[in-house]
């Protein structure tokens, strides 16, 4: 086994976990729908973790070139899928174990909001140094544009409940990792039809 293989399955395992914890709250959410207030803002999120979690996965594929790892290159992508994990654990309110009690996903998302983008952003600046310490960047590239602006984002969802602000920031992010996606993802599909 290589250390790429050895390090790619800790992350594709935690990574992996999280994808089923998203799902399986959303399937729970749905098992009790009747019971739930949604929230279009927290819908967005959802949605934008999910991409994160498979898009941070598909991004492992990019270090399998790496000839040289260390135990800090191995705790930086650590640090990532944790950060990446939390913020998916921290997307779904626990379902209350009252029949008549509602789950209020808007109340739910400005309650965890804080704890929620510290870890987004979090994940952001882990994304940032992982570009930095395994490419060879230029200051102004899209891998080092796009955490930057998420950064400051996330920065000031932790600070302000600003509902207009959220509801800006629940797109943004969404359309950041649909193009961050589709960009990778172009690049790195030609690597594997080669």
């Amino acid at each position: 086994m290589t250390p790429f293989e050895f390090i790619c399955a800790f992350y594709s395992v935690v990574l992996g976990v999280a994808v089923a914890q998203l799902m399986t709250s959303v399937g729970r959410l749905a098992e009790e729908r009747e019971r739930v207030r949604g929230y279009w803002v927290s819908n967005l999120w959802i949605l934008t973790v999910l991409i994160a979690d498979v898009s941070n996965w598909w991004g492992i594929w990019s270090l399998h070139d790496v000839k040289r790892w260390s135990i800090y290159s191995f705790l930086l992508l650590v640090a990532l899928t944790a950060a990446v994990y939390l913020t998916t654990v921290l997307l779904f309110p626990r379902i209350p174990t009252r029949e008549d009690a509602i789950i209020d996903m808007e109340r739910h998302f400005y309650k965890s909001r804080r704890i929620f983008f510290t870890g987004f952003t979090l994940a952001w600046v882990f994304a940032l140094i992982c570009n930095w310490s395994f490419f060879p960047i230029t200051w102004i590239a899209p891998g080092n544009v796009l955490p930057a602006v998420m950064m400051v984002l996330g920065i000031i969802a932790v600070m302000t409940a600003n509902r207009v602000f959220h509801a800006f920031y629940a797109v943004i992010a969404l359309i950041a990792l649909v193009i961050n996606v589709l960009s990778e993802g172009a690049w790195t599909l030609n690597t594997f039809i080669e």
